[in-house]
């Protein structure tokens, strides 16, 4: 039997099994099956299966991950089984996911949840917050923090850390609802976002300002004024 057939019996078994064993193979640690075994899975039927499901989304194949992501957009559960700290920060750690794919379903999902994005909010605000510290020390040895991205282009933990930051923002943006009220720790983010040379920094910290009441006139106005097009759009109609 050729590989391309080999393939396909693989991928055709995978597809007709029972959820009971789609869960069993989650178990194991074959990552060609695991990405294939989720589509079998319609239902998550207690704390035991939402923690199987749930660890598949971080350290694990690229392909395991996506799949678990997605399918959380679509399996039934009760969001009850993931409000513990430690599922919250595996989440936190998705959004900071490598593949945009995986940080964009489960963003997706965190907003389709209002109760859920409350209680997860204050992770996703102290990671950004450790993010932004992380940068403050790069500011020690590259200049200024609005200079760490042009001066050290070639950093690869740093410009990983500029993409988490990014996700994380998109994020906080997605959840903070309309005219949210002030919140110091926000506003300090958005100040310090505003400053980033990277303009997809200062644009989601200009989506995040749009949702806030009473924004500082004087941060509004700086973000109206950007020299990007996308993060003025932002805040464009904002009114203190």
């Amino acid at each position: 039997m050729n590989k391309s057939n080999e393939n396909f019996l693989i991928v055709q078994n995978a597809m007709n099994i029972s959820q009971q064993e789609a869960f069993s193979i989650l178990e194991g640690e074959d990552e060609t099956l695991k990405p294939l075994a989720f589509f079998s899975i319609d239902k998550i039927e207690n704390k035991n299966q939402a923690e199987l499901f749930l660890f598949q989304l971080t350290n694990h194949s690229n392909p395991t991950r996506e799949a678990c992501a997605i399918r959380f957009l679509d399996v039934d559960f009760d969001i009850k089984f993931f409000e513990d700290k430690n599922s919250l920060n595996t989440f936190v750690n998705a959004i900071c996911d490598i593949n945009p794919n995986v940080a964009r379903a489960i963003i997706e999902l965190i907003s389709r949840h209002k109760t859920f994005a409350k209680l997860i909010m204050p992770k996703i605000i102290e990671k950004i917050e450790a993010l932004i510290d992380e940068f403050k020390e790069y500011e020690k040895s590259f200049g200024a923090l609005s200079d760490n991205k042009m001066k050290n282009r070639k950093n690869h933990a740093k410009n990983k850390k500029l993409f988490n930051l990014y996700w994380c923002l998109e994020a906080l943006g997605e959840i903070v609802e309309e005219k949210n009220e002030y919140d110091e720790r926000i506003v300090k983010i958005i100040y310090l976002g505003a400053d980033f040379l990277d303009y997809t920094i200062r644009e989601k910290s200009a989506k995040i300002l749009a949702k806030i009441s009473c924004a500082p006139k004087e941060l509004l106005q700086k973000l109206k004024n950007d020299e990007n097009f996308y993060v003025k759009n932002q805040v464009y109609d904002k009114i203190c």
